[in-house]
């Protein structure tokens, strides 16, 4: 976080259920160093005891809090299209906006990337009648 020092920062967060089937979030931050390269640092999981937007909002929060960042440099947000997450009235990045409306929000690339294959071969004729999507590979 010395690193970061009074810097901007974006904040890419995903949550997901464990292996034992408990909620989990994980935070990355993302910033510029000195030399004007791009850097992601991987904060930790979080145990949260829900997805809802206020649960995760929060623990972002404190997250950060807990690293001394201020929320006043955070200029980015990016994660996945979900309503709790995404949503214009109560999501996350409303929430996070409430405190520093410069937190640009961005649908995660990967998550696009992901969304389009899977329409893609879910609607693609040729990949959907030939079984490519169904089909095991093995090799001679």
């Amino acid at each position: 976080m010395e690193d970061i020092g009074e810097g901007y920062f974006s904040i890419i967060a995903d949550e997901f259920t464990d292996i034992s089937n408990k909620e989990q979030l994980s935070i990355v931050l993302r910033w510029i160093d000195e030399e004007l390269d791009p850097q992601e640092d991987f904060i930790g999981f979080f145990h949260i005891p829900n997805i809802a937007a206020d649960t995760i909002a929060t623990a972002i929060k404190d997250a950060l809090q807990r690293l001394q960042l201020s929320m006043l440099h955070c200029r980015g947000q990016c994660y996945d299209g979900a309503s709790n997450m995404m949503g214009c009235k109560s999501g996350v990045v409303k929430q996070i906006q409430n405190t520093q409306p410069k937190a640009y929000p961005n649908h995660c690339y990967a998550h696009s990337l992901s969304l389009s294959v899977k329409d893609m071969t879910r609607n693609g004729k040729l990949l959907s009648d030939n079984g490519y999507c169904q089909r095991n590979y093995h090799p001679h």
